[in-house]
């Protein structure tokens, strides 16, 4: 009978690498949690916010800051009166061809104003391009409203005002803010190119004598 404890035994290798034991399954949050560190780790490029819109406006409601350094303008916009289903808001018109509508007739000629441009904040932080017709140019003067408009979008260079307007007196009530209230922020770029483009942009610009807003306004469509 064979010895079987002969001491020549042969074992098998111990395997240095234990049977592997299953990770702990990661739950919902841990995932989440660490594609969120990986992603935080990694390089990317950040969206820019778009800068905020300018609203061109023959009208200043509540009170009003305007910019100590900007005045655009000359300009010619097409605003026509709001009888005709037309929007209240000026559209930029190209010179040339705002010369030659006006000379195409006095419709036209009234349609179209020269303009020059305040740059207005609200308390609220939201930004005007406030439109003043030029002077008549046959009198040279401007409209009494008009005139006051004007001194007051000056004075405001300075300080907050608020323009009411009196039926009965067919004139403004003025007024100034006595509190110490802050001075607006202003964006930091304020060329004229600049607030133009963030004003009308691309769409609220004629430049074609064929354009739906011109064909309407002829009665064509």
């Amino acid at each position: 009978m064979d010895n079987l404890n002969t001491g020549d035994e042969k074992r098998l290798p111990e395997n240095p690498i234990q049977a592997a034991q299953p990770d702990p399954v990661e739950n919902l949050f841990q995932q989440a949690l660490r594609a969120k560190n990986e992603l935080a780790s990694s390089p990317a490029a950040r969206v820019a916010k778009a800068p905020s819109r300018i609203k061109p406006t023959t009208k200043v409601k509540g009170w009003f800051h305007t910019h100590p350094d900007v005045l655009i303008g000359p300009i010619d916009v097409f605003n026509p009166k709001e009888e005709g289903g037309f929007s209240d808001d000026p559209v930029f018109i190209l010179p040339a061809l705002a010369a030659e509508l006006r000379a195409e007739s006095s419709q036209f000629e009234n349609a179209i104003r020269e303009v020059n441009g305040y740059l207005a904040v609200t308390r609220a932080g939201a930004l005007y391009l406030v439109l003043i017709p030029l002077p008549d140019p046959a009198t040279g003067r401007y409209h009494p409203a008009v005139e006051q408009k004007i001194d007051a979008l000056e004075a405001a260079r300075a300080g907050w005002k608020r323009l009411e307007w009196n039926k009965d007196e067919r004139q403004y009530d003025e007024y100034t803010a006595k509190e110490d209230v802050a001075n607006p922020k202003w964006p930091e770029d304020v060329s004229d190119i600049t607030i133009l483009t963030r004003a009308f942009g691309e769409r609220n610009v004629i430049k074609r004598r064929d354009d739906p807003l011109l064909v309407k306004f002829r009665g064509e469509a």
